[in-house]
């Protein structure tokens, strides 16, 4: 191990490198060696032509990621999420450089199999998605389609397809970590997260690439003990120490440092929302789950609005709320700081993570929705002409029991379209899998039929024929419909009772899979 500047780390970046980096929204995230990459080029054209895999979206629409949205820096950009990185959706949108959407948990589970030497990976998830090689290979903008290799394959196993996630080499490793010790020893001891730093320095160290760890602080030998080293002084190469920890180290967006991101609590503070149409949406949602079950929630109205309508209910203890990043309970965090909770009850590692939900680990998700047409099919990934990505949505959406798309009809932009732009969610491998799918707004709910979709339940006061005029499709109606449970409209909700989650749930999804 070697200490070094942050210039000498991005010096040590060969042009035309693939290079990892760890991180998810700004957790995680290597600021000082972002901003030294992106200064060095500026001043000297290199390091020049990078392939960049990142597995998370990494930025608060304002750093992080976005150093690297300079033409000439960046050739190609492997990754799941764009979503808050404005100026790097439009320089992928604009085609400056190869833009390849994977799901996030194939990316993350990619790095150990690199690590390990194996060829790729298998998985089920992305078929019938625009990541399926049949559809786009995940390539999501022309010159990707033009110049980028083919990153996934179609293998036929026992007369089913799989999606093949082909290895590659990673020639640097980026990742942070908040001790380092005089051997290079790395603790992650004030992250939020733990993410996939141990599995981008064991793939980097295995390509014979170069691993760099940017350091909060630096320790004594010994200071750190054993167990809570996260990627041994052996893998490392080089270490730089963060200049300005407060602006460069953070260990959330909004935080510097709070011990409440990593620390259990029997009292925590149960999350709260003022009464809304989206807090309805939230309300209606989770009726449909059951006691004992275990719950991914997305960004957006899902993570702003489900953990508080638990909690209203008296609930938050019935369920465990869980996020891609590899965390557990809590009180989730939303906006740029999506991906931890105050007072979790356990953090795991990201491919971790995702290997539990794409074994069909969880009973439900909740998700928003960009549009979702006639069949059923949801886009998220491309909206408005941005390329946005789309995290771990598919990866969770092609393995949970129950799938609930949670957002309102009163947009900007019109929900239900006939044919959506961009196909992120597959209803027919939904079918196929036999999950239950629903489709949860302020105004109606509606379910997902062989035929298409059906309407479940309605608002109160809301006329069937208005709703059914705002959708340019056809859907199924009973006679009559349900009505939506009057008192999610109101200030205080009445109590309710969830059933007790039914064992063997797990084991019979995975056999109908």
């Amino acid at each position: 191990m070697r200490l070094v500047s942050v210039g000498e780390a991005a010096a040590a970046i060969p042009d035309g490198a693939t290079i990892a980096v760890d991180g998810f929204t700004l957790m995680g995230v290597a600021e000082a060696i972002y901003e030294a990459i992106e200064a060095r080029f500026r001043s000297t054209g290199h390091p020049r032509d990078l392939v960049i895999v990142h597995a998370a979206g990494q930025s608060n629409r304002k750093i992080g990621f976005e150093h690297f949205a300079v033409e000439g820096l960046a050739k190609r950009i492997v990754g799941s999420h764009w979503g808050l990185m404005p100026r790097m959706s439009a320089f992928l949108g604009q085609g400056l450089a190869e833009a390849v959407c994977l799901p996030q948990g194939q990316i993350s589970s990619l790095y150990r199999a690199i690590a390990a030497g194996r060829p790729g990976n298998l998985s089920r998830i992305g078929l019938g998605t625009f990541v399926d090689p049949r559809i786009e290979a995940g390539k999501v903008n022309q010159p990707a389609r033009d110049h980028a290799p083919d990153y996934v394959a179609i293998e036929r196993i026992d007369g089913q397809d799989f999606m093949f996630y082909r290895s590659f080499k990673i020639d640097v490793g980026i990742f942070r970590a908040s001790s380092v010790d005089q051997d290079g020893n790395c603790s992650l001891d004030d992250e939020a997260v733990t993410l996939d730093a141990l599995a981008i320095a064991q793939a980097a160290r295995n390509s014979r690439g170069t691993v760099i760890c940017q350091a909060k602080k630096l320790v004594p030998r010994g200071a750190i003990p054993p167990k809570q080293v996260t990627v041994p002084g052996a893998l490392v190469d080089l270490v730089v120490q963060a200049p300005d920890p407060e602006r460069q180290h953070r260990q959330t967006d909004r935080t510097f440092f709070d011990p409440v991101y990593i620390s259990a609590s029997s009292d925590s503070e149960l999350p709260t929302a003022p009464f809304s149409s989206r807090l309805v949406i939230g309300r209606r949602a989770i009726r449909f789950l059951s006691r004992g079950d275990v719950v991914n929630i997305g960004t957006g109205i899902p993570g702003d609005t489900v953990g508080p309508a638990l909690a209203e209910a008296g609930l938050s203890e019935a369920i465990t709320l869980t996020v891609e990043s590899g965390v557990y309970g809590g009180v989730p965090a939303g906006g740029v700081d999506f991906g931890i909770t105050a007072h979790p009850t356990a953090i795991i590692s990201h491919a971790s993570q995702f290997d539990f939900y794409n074994g069909g680990g969880l009973d439900a998700t909740f998700m928003g929705a960009g549009q979702v047409d006639r069949d059923g099919n949801v886009n998220v990934s491309r909206l408005g002409g941005r390329v946005v990505g789309a995290g771990g949505f598919i990866d969770i959406t092609q393995s949970a029991r129950l799938v609930c798309f949670c957002f309102t009809m009163e947009s900007r932009n019109e929900k239900f379209v006939d044919r959506v732009d961009h196909l992120t969610f597959s209803a027919e491998q939904a079918r196929k899998n036999e999950q239950q799918v629903l489709f949860v707004t302020e105004r109606a709910v509606f379910n997902l039929e062989p035929s298409g979709l059906r309407l479940l339940e309605i608002a109160p006061g809301v006329d069937v024929a208005d709703l059914l005029g705002r959708i340019p499709f056809p859907v199924a109606v009973p006679e009559p419909p349900a009505l939506m449970p009057d008192d999610i409209f109101e200030a205080t909700i009445r109590p309710f009772h969830l059933p007790d989650r039914p064992t063997g749930k797990i084991q019979e999804l995975s056999k109908g899979r």
